[in-house]
């Protein structure tokens, strides 16, 4: 099944800046990933749940509910997060803050299909 977790990845790494696509364990660890050469994949991914768990208890302390979709922009890009189940989370990382819509509709679209392909590992 990670072949197909990896295939549904390539489609966010197909975007222009797309640096790194990938499903993590919400305890930081990877479970299958795709990145340009050099990027510390594991490092970001262990870094990128504590993120998570920051938006699920800032949304808990505000009376906001679970987190939906995290998105943290910067002067050179974005990190969305999005959680696929109580184990799993999808990680982008984009050098382009212009493709935020797209990213977005994209994890829409591939939601279900990585949440059942992550189900059955």
């Amino acid at each position: 099944m990670t072949a197909e977790i990896r295939d549904l990845l390539a489609g966010f790494r197909s975007l222009n800046g797309v640096s790194l696509a990938a499903v993590v364990a919400t305890d930081g660890l990877l479970i299958e990933g795709i990145a340009d050469p050099g990027v510390d994949v594991d490092a970001i991914c262990a870094v990128a749940s504590n993120g998570l768990v920051m938006a699920e208890a800032l949304g808990r302390e505000i009376g906001k509910g679970g987190t939906v979709q995290t998105i943290l922009e910067y002067e050179s890009g974005l990190v969305i997060l999005e959680p696929l189940s109580s184990d799993a989370m999808v990680l982008i990382v984009s050098s382009r803050r212009n493709n935020l819509g797209r990213i977005r509709f994209m994890l829409k679209r591939y939601h279900q299909p990585l949440f059942e392909a992550v189900d059955a590992i």
